[in-house]
């Protein structure tokens, strides 16, 4: 085989474009696309072609946006409703939304004393009031003779203030949280009153009873 170099004709076009003929506006754009595309085709021998070099493209992967719908929540409504009971609601329903699916307020209800706009908690309760038990909720019966002890689920204002250390504004805050959640199951749960600690409790446990 001969060792002679054989003439280029790619590069001899681009010279003639370039520096043989008049430099028209026409031949210099020509000239340009021209090396452009030489430029192309050198990259391409040297890579391969564009399907064994997928893999050294750079790109940014994007994770998927994952949209799930909302769990559910098993929320106790009871009170003045229509339907009390256990309801499953959309963990972004509200109060609100927990009284209409429950037949709605009875005409005794009061349910401007809760949050309306309160969000549902699983495993929550929802007492709805009524105008009974805002004047007075379950009265207490005259205690017999001897027996001091208060019901904290029945007693007034004035007979829970006869607590050690129960003030007016402790006692208010009893009849709220009980009116707004129901009556007391344990004497411990009054520890879920604002106000009532181990050691408040401690000083009246003995006074109270359900």
């Amino acid at each position: 085989m001969s060792d002679e170099v054989q003439p280029d004709p790619i590069r001899n076009r681009i010279q003639e474009i370039l520096f043989e003929r008049p430099p028209t506006r026409q031949r210099v754009i020509g000239g340009v696309a021209l090396v452009a595309v030489t430029a192309v085709l050198v990259v391409l021998t040297q890579t391969g072609s564009p399907g064994d070099r997928v893999d050294a493209i750079p790109f940014v992967t994007v994770p998927p946006t994952s949209i799930s719908e909302p769990a559910d929540v098993l929320v106790h409504v009871a009170g003045a409703v229509a339907n009390p009971g256990l309801y499953k609601m959309a963990a972004v329903d509200r109060v609100a939304d927990l009284i209409e699916a429950a037949g709605g307020p009875l005409p005794v209800a009061v349910p401007d004393m809760l949050n309306l706009a309160a969000p549902l908690t699983d495993g929550s309760r929802v007492w709805v009031p009524s105008e009974s038990d805002m004047d007075d909720p379950m009265p207490q019966e005259p205690m017999q003779a001897g027996d001091s002890k208060v019901d904290v689920n029945r007693a007034t204002l004035s007979q829970l203030e006869q607590l050690p250390g129960v003030g007016p504004s402790l006692a208010a805050s009893i009849v709220e949280y009980r009116t707004r959640s129901g009556p007391f199951a344990s004497v411990d749960d009054l520890l879920s009153v604002p106000g009532i600690g181990p050691a408040k409790l401690a000083g009246f446990r003995d006074r109270v009873t359900l």
